[in-house]
């Protein structure tokens, strides 16, 4: 349950993050500041998911090695 709320946690950071970083290059008067939190929700929801990536690729090993036995 939880690498499925982590999943749309980190698909919400993934799009808010690109259309932070969309609407900070489109406007050129516009602050950095929407440009690097943007940066920020796009590299926290690519942590997200490598972490869960991980998880279930540790999951299916372990579940393969019980199997054997």
């Amino acid at each position: 349950m939880l690498d499925n709320l982590g999943l749309a946690v980190a698909s919400v950071f993934f799009v808010l993050g690109g259309v932070l970083l969309y609407d900070g290059f489109s406007k050129p008067d516009t602050t950095q500041t929407l440009m690097i939190f943007g940066a920020v929700l796009m590299s926290l929801a690519t942590v997200i998911i490598s972490l869960i990536l991980k998880n279930k690729l540790e999951w299916k090993r372990n579940y393969r090695k019980h199997r054997e036995e």
